[in-house]
């Protein structure tokens, strides 16, 4: 998709993402720059393509748009919305557990730091933020993530989709990102109002799509972050949607099933042929009445001819086709057909086997989202007002993040694993292996305290013994006369 800018120094690359061409580094876009990047973004096909993607997640498929037919004709429109079903299948196996966020400095755990941690967890529900974000990178191929400070003076982060915010990176080889816009439009005059932020400041703007745009220098606010506050989260390089390129496949089910049910809809009304016969109103209405069928022969010569139309029959052709299509929907998706029948019955290796294309497609999201959720953590620790304060980020890289897949789980085998993993690595680390295991040094000073019970236990009962030990030998003495003097 072909993006031009009214401005020499913005540009937009084949992934659709655009880039500043910065001079000195607080130059500001001027005002015309700002109208051209939301025209852009508001007005051609990106919007177009964002707004198809939404639609065909929410079951507003191209069948649904398709011309009528003849009156009389079948014309069924059936959705079958497998939009929806790859990415809530796929968000609930990369995000339906909880992502799991520890504090580890030098191998030690940081108590202090990672209650703050969960505590800034706890009040941005960050599980579920992660959920929408996967959810909506994809739907759309990107998402944002804006951070701000509330009226206390809070750390806040909040799930936006790309229709309302877009990211200006430096045209240069890190990519920097130099703007970020979050927008809103207006149905009145096709008014637009909303922010821009920079690295260290945050300007309020507003106008029309499209045409003059007015940014208010006066009132700008310090950016406490010192950076762009808009964070992309994407899975691919391309920004492709989950489903995007499987569409035509899409359409071709919803249309074969449609023709399935136009040809049972056939069949149930077809129509009878009367040959060589006299049949007047009175009696085809007496012949549907009485299911009975007695008509003269126009010709004594020629026998009369009663049968019905038939159509050809494509239902194998069609079986077959949907079977291929619906098979490639999955494949060409990476996300594993839940509905199949080998996940009822296979074995835990069969079943790892059978998402492997999924667990392989996870594995690079997931190291796209850590790169994005590393920088929230950055930002947050600039701040410092939720989170303990750390201008250098450092502090941030100390940050462990632990996704883990949704899948069934062989309990009996994780452990088998876990045990024999104890003699090569860490306990924390074989303790890890267990699936059911939510915090891994929650559960080793769980063990730790068990085992210093038992110690302290078998101490008392030893000391115990030793006092009635004692005692059955004093009481021996006293019976052989024995005494001390």
């Amino acid at each position: 998709m072909a993006i031009n800018f009214n401005s020499e120094r913005l540009s937009a690359d084949d992934n659709q993402v655009f880039y500043f061409d910065q001079l000195d580094g607080d130059e500001l876009l001027s005002t015309d720059e700002l109208s051209s990047l939301i025209s852009q973004h508001q007005g051609n096909e990106l919007m177009y393509r964002y707004n198809r993607l939404r639609k065909y997640y929410v079951g507003q498929h191209k069948i649904l748009n398709k011309k009528r037919k003849r009156q009389g004709k079948p014309d069924t429109r059936l959705v079958v919305n497998f939009a929806k079903e790859l990415v809530d299948n796929e968000v609930g196996y990369f995000a339906g557990t909880p992502v799991k966020f520890d504090y580890v400095e030098n191998g030690d755990t940081n108590e202090e730091i990672d209650k703050q941690i969960n505590e800034f967890v706890d009040n941005n529900n960050l599980a579920d933020v992660v959920a929408e974000l996967a959810k909506q990178v994809d739907i759309f191929g990107r998402s944002y993530l804006l951070m701000y400070q509330n009226e206390e003076k809070q750390t806040r982060v909040a799930p936006v989709e790309p229709r309302n915010a877009f990211v200006v990176y430096a045209n240069t080889i890190d990519t920097k990102p130099v703007f970020g816009v979050y927008y809103t439009t207006r149905n009145k005059n096709n008014g637009v109002s909303g922010m821009l932020y920079t690295d260290n400041f945050v300007y309020n703007f507003q106008g029309t799509n499209g045409g003059a745009i007015i940014i208010d220098t006066e009132t700008a606010m310090e950016n406490l972050f010192k950076d762009v506050p808009i964070i992309e989260f994407y899975s691919n390089v391309e920004r492709q949607g989950l489903y995007e390129q499987v569409i035509g496949l899409i359409d071709a089910v919803d249309e074969a099933l449609s023709n399935k049910n136009n040809d049972i809809e056939y069949f149930s009304n077809t129509i009878m042929k009367v040959i060589n016969a006299k049949v007047d109103q009175k009696t085809m209405d007496d012949m549907i009445d009485k299911r009975v069928i007695v008509v003269p022969s126009i010709n004594p010569e020629k026998p009369v001819d009663i049968d019905f139309l038939n159509k050809p029959d494509a239902d194998t052709i069609q079986e077959n086709f949907l079977d291929r299509a619906i098979d490639m929907i999955y494949t060409k998706s990476n996300v594993a057909n839940f509905q199949d029948e080998v996940f009822g019955t296979a074995s835990g290796t069969a079943l790892e086997f059978k998402l492997q294309a999924m667990s392989t497609a996870a594995n690079m999201k997931e190291r796209k989202f850590k790169m994005s959720l590393s920088k929230m953590w950055r930002l947050g620790f600039t701040v410092g007002a939720t989170l303990p304060l750390d201008p250098t980020g450092r502090q941030a890289n100390n940050i462990q993040m632990t996704f883990k897949r949704t899948v069934p789980h062989n309990i009996q085998d994780e452990a088998t694993t876990a045990k024999a993993l104890q003699d090569v690595v860490s306990r924390r680390t074989a303790i890890s292996v267990l699936s059911f295991v939510d915090d891994p040094d929650a559960e080793l000073k769980a063990l730790e305290d068990e085992q210093q019970e038992a110690a302290k236990r078998s101490q008392q009962m030893m000391s115990l013994a030793d006092d009635e030990s004692e005692s059955d030998f004093n009481k021996g003495d006293a019976a052989n006369g024995t005494t001390e003097r």
